[in-house]
């Protein structure tokens, strides 16, 4: 399969954190990242529910990042209403 290289600029932590998910899979970063990317992909285009874990999972992540930053979580939406729930 032919490649082609992709930058991007990410948190050091972010960074740290896939070098070692890398190691940890015996894999180069290169790979890793294009695995994980794929998987990403192969949800967004699945099932409704395929479509739905990912949703979830990408909300999780961004409310997680969210109350990080130091943002309020009292008024913000929880998981259930973000989902209909």
């Amino acid at each position: 399969m032919a490649k082609t290289q992709l930058n991007s600029r990410v948190p050091i932590e972010l960074a740290d954190r896939v070098r070692l998910a890398a190691e940890r899979a015996g894999m180069d970063i290169g790979d890793y990242v294009a695995s994980v990317l794929e998987a990403d992909l192969a949800a967004a285009s699945g099932s409704p529910e395929m479509r739905e874990a990912r949703a979830r999972m990408h909300a999780a992540v961004a409310y997680k990042k969210w109350l990080s930053d130091g943002r309020p979580e009292q008024g913000s939406m929880d998981m259930d209403e973000v989902f209909g729930a």
